[in-house]
């Protein structure tokens, strides 16, 4: 059997009546904001820390890195 971790053993505990279609797409919804949130808040930080500045990010966009092939 799978173990649960204590975030996914509390949302189990809070949400322990059937909900409607409409109720479970509310909450994949906010959980989904919840971590693009997070992540957006990570990107933000390790840019301030490595200087990236937005023209940098800008530009990385038109970058073709990729391997050619002969």
């Amino acid at each position: 059997m799978i173990s649960l971790n204590k975030t996914q053993e509390e949302i189990l505990k809070m949400f322990d009546e059937n909900q409607t279609e409409e109720e479970l797409f509310e909450i994949r919804q906010l959980l989904s904001e919840y971590l693009a949130n997070k992540l957006i808040k990570e990107i933000e930080k390790e840019s301030i820390e490595k200087g990236y500045t937005s023209e940098m990010i800008d530009n990385w966009k038109d970058e073709h890195l990729r391997t050619k092939y002969v």
